[in-house]
């Protein structure tokens, strides 16, 4: 069996190259490891790096060669994919897509906006674990930008499609900085300083017009609309809107990039669907229940009542019919969205006429109401909320389009308690104690 032939093992996660670690500080002052997980029949390969006195430490600069460019690659891959996931599930609880019904106190914080920088799962938790974010999303930036690092040094003759592996890279390591650019307050990189939004958002743009380049230079036009389409959100965000909506424009019709994942594996499950569906851990916050447009039922935002409590005895049990199992795709970018950017962007009744346009792909009624400012803004929030659903976006826009919190701070919370005010998640101190700059 060839490494670079082993789509199967990839598929199923069997290998990640990526350097351990909570977060950019900790992967830089504690990161020397390798982890593999189910690596099938590449016994050459973990022979090799095994054979140290101890196989927890073993020197990632041993598998940083160019024979191995495609796995590694493959890894900051899957990599992002599971921390895609995991984002979604802790943007959905602070973000009021998802709320919490369990009995237990792990994901409290998130879905009662009181989360500190001391600690908890929004900080700590692993993509082998549950509902994390920092961690995951850092191994995974960490893994991209190392490897493309890698990749520009070494050279076409030794290495098969480097520039198409180039394009990859960038790309999806521009999308962990736009996740960390909407979901949390601050971020810092490779025991660095601490960076504002913009300035990570900035970052994301470096490795979205990188990735254009490249994607061009390899003729892959599929991934050059990923990339572009990245870097139109990441000027969204940035508030670069004439930028952003020029990029989205290019977007042909119909596009769509999904994550995958796979029932095999654990970490390479669909989480937003375990977490929700199968284990019970996330409910549909009321919010999202029975939405229509016009009286006709929403198809974008199609829940199910399963007619329990959660585990707290207290929260009743939806879940989302967007995905179905362990092994749906989840859009990573996709032609709405772009044209959602667009609408933003031109506002009036062009944002109508885009809008009337994909709520007729769902046969869902038009939209005629007032074409001022102010009703194009509430048009687009609620278009992009049922849109893009349980997709990453949501708490981003929250914090963009500066929405009321819902329900407002000071609230009383279910499991006791009230309701905190924090919109987006802080730097955790796991990042700080080990980042010598923070320091």
């Amino acid at each position: 069996m060839t490494l670079r032939d082993n789509e199967k093992t990839t598929r199923a996660r069997g290998v990640f190259l990526t350097r351990h670690g909570w977060g950019a500080g900790l992967g830089y002052v504690a990161g020397l490891g390798v982890t593999f997980l189910a690596l099938g029949g590449c016994t050459d390969l973990l022979d090799s790096l095994l054979k140290v006195d101890a196989p927890s430490q073993v020197q990632s600069r041993e598998a940083e060669v160019p024979g191995y460019a495609k796995l590694l690659v493959d890894g900051a891959v899957a990599d992002f994919e599971c921390a895609f996931a995991h984002y979604i599930n802790s943007g959905g609880l602070l973000g009021e897509e998802l709320t919490d019904p369990q009995g237990t106190a792990a994901q409290w914080d998130l879905d009662r906006r009181t989360i500190v920088p001391q600690g908890g799962y929004y900080a700590t938790s692993t993509c082998g674990a549950r509902i994390g974010a920092y961690t995951p999303l850092s191994t995974a930036r960490w893994a991209a930008d190392n490897v493309l690092g890698n990749l520009e040094g070494w050279t076409d003759a030794e290495v098969p499609n480097r520039t198409a592996l180039m394009a990859t890279a960038a790309t999806y390591s521009g999308y962990a900085h736009v996740l960390m650019g909407e979901g949390f307050c601050t971020a810092a990189f490779d025991a660095g300083p601490e960076l504002s939004r913009d300035q990570v958002f900035a970052r994301a743009e470096d490795r979205f017009t990188r990735a254009i380049q490249f994607a061009g230079q390899a003729g892959n036009a599929n991934l050059g609309h990923l990339a572009r389409l990245g870097r139109a959100r990441a000027r969204l965000n940035a508030g670069l809107r004439a930028e952003a909506a020029a990029d989205a424009r290019m977007i042909p019709e119909g596009f769509v990039f999904n994550a995958r994942f796979s029932a095999a594996v654990h970490r390479a499950n669909n989480a937003v669907w375990r977490e929700n569906s199968r284990t019970s851990n996330t409910s549909v916050e009321h919010w999202y229940h029975n939405l229509t447009v016009e009286g006709v039922p929403d198809v974008r935002v199609k829940v199910t009542d399963r007619k329990r409590l959660g585990t707290n005895n207290k929260t009743p049990m939806w879940t989302a019919d967007k995905y179905t199992s362990d092994a749906s795709p989840i859009p990573l970018a996709r032609w709405a969205e772009a044209q959602l950017i667009v609408a933003e962007v031109e506002g009036g009744q062009s944002a109508v006429n885009i809008v009337n346009a994909l709520r007729a792909k769902h046969n869902l009624p038009a939209y005629t109401g007032p074409t001022d400012a102010a009703s194009i803004r509430a048009l687009i929030v609620q278009e992009r909320r049922r849109e893009l659903f349980l997709e990453s976006h949501h708490l981003g826009d929250l914090i963009r389009f500066d929405e009321p919190l819902r329900p407002p701070p000071g609230s009383a919370w279910h499991h006791g308690g009230i309701y905190g005010s924090v919109r987006c998640m802080p730097l955790p101190d796991v990042e700080r104690l080990n980042n010598p700059t923070l320091k």
